[in-house]
């Protein structure tokens, strides 16, 4: 997890700590990931949900990373974002709660658990906005799904939000533009969200410290994952994956209680 002071509107992004995390439990299913895979290729788990794993020894020389991906049709599946401030807690027991296809760390929060930015949850707006950097992954009430760079495109308290989480840093801006990150260098965990260019949300998941934001940013603009545009979620000991659908079953549990989880659940006629 990285801990940020609160963030107001107009603010500079605010400094980080970065904590030292361990190796998580990863439990997987034969069919999710074939012993010794390099790329398992997409994988059908449910309708609308599409998993692959991959691992690269490029990243760190002679270190095998492991990389998680998720990749969703928004026309099939539902996002929803959960906020509980108040009653934090593991990846894994938000997924007890709730039983979704797929849930996913929010971003970033404070040393009280409050989310440093804004959030939407089932139409009800928590916090403000980052104004001039970081980015929004956003649902309409329709089913639209998008990420909007908050640089470019601010946000608008008047356009009708159903979910929407706001983080920080771009990784990849709107047209497959590598973004340019002033980070230290620090490898950490990392949990990100990307829209392809085919409009498909992707969740992508490095449970090792393996990327620096900048490593991370390239990697995703130079992969075969065909994406448009990327915002880095919270990561370090926040970062957390479960996927429970079809004989899919990855539990890649977070070591911090996160009071905002990001969970896809099946879309109702």
């Amino acid at each position: 997890m990285i801990l940020a002071t609160g963030c107001s509107r107009g603010a500079a992004p605010p400094p980080t700590r970065f904590v030292p995390t361990r190796m998580p439990t990863i439990a997987l299913s034969p069919t999710s990931m074939a012993s010794g895979a390099a790329d398992t290729g997409w994988i059908v788990a449910a309708r609308g949900v599409e998993v692959r794993t991959l691992t690269d020894i490029g990243i760190i020389a002679d270190v095998a990373t492991p990389i998680y991906v998720v990749r969703l049709n928004p026309a099939l599946v539902r996002l929803r974002v959960r906020y509980a401030p108040d009653t934090p807690q593991l990846l894994r027991t938000w997924v007890a709660a709730h039983h979704p296809l797929v849930a996913v760390n929010g971003g970033f929060f404070t040393a009280d658990n409050r989310a440093t930015a804004l959030i939407v949850a089932d139409g009800e707006a928590h916090g403000a906005s980052y104004a001039g950097f970081g980015g929004m992954l956003a649902a309409s009430a329709d089913g639209r799904v998008w990420i909007q760079a908050l640089r470019d495109e601010p946000y608008d308290p008047a356009m009708p939000l159903d979910q929407a989480i706001q983080s920080f840093p771009m990784l990849v801006y709107p047209g497959s533009a590598v973004a340019e990150i002033a980070d230290n260098g620090q490898r950490a965990r990392r949990t990100a969200v990307a829209v392809d260019r085919a409009g498909r949300l992707l969740i992508i998941v490095c449970p090792t410290s393996a990327f620096s934001l900048q490593a991370l940013a390239a990697w995703l603009a130079s992969s075969d994952l065909e994406i448009d545009r990327a915002l880095n979620l919270d990561g370090g000991s926040s970062s957390g994956l479960f996927v429970d659908a079809g004989d899919v079953r990855w539990q890649i549990d977070s070591f911090v209680a996160l009071p905002s989880v990001l969970l896809v659940e099946p879309r109702t006629p």
